[in-house]
């Protein structure tokens, strides 16, 4: 149990790191790595949180939490 808390926080901040690189990319005009990485970013968020969904009720919510708390505290990074 631990150990998925873990890897969903981690994932959390993951994917919020590539969506400031989005960001990123849209502002500099960069089509196509804008593109790539909406595409990544969205099938990651799918199948991350499909995952999550189709784990039992308790675990679900403490990943859910674990992954909202990753994404919450990755614009922290530098």
């Amino acid at each position: 149990m631990i150990p998925n808390i873990i890897l969903f926080f981690f994932a959390g901040v993951i994917i919020d790191a590539l969506s400031v690189r989005y960001t990123r990319t849209v502002a500099e005009k960069r089509l196509w790595s804008a593109t790539l990485l909406s595409g990544l970013i969205t099938i990651s968020n799918v199948a991350l949180l499909l995952y999550i969904i189709k784990g039992n009720a308790p675990d679900g919510f403490l990943n859910i939490l674990a992954y909202a708390g990753g994404t919450a505290s990755a614009p922290m990074l530098p």
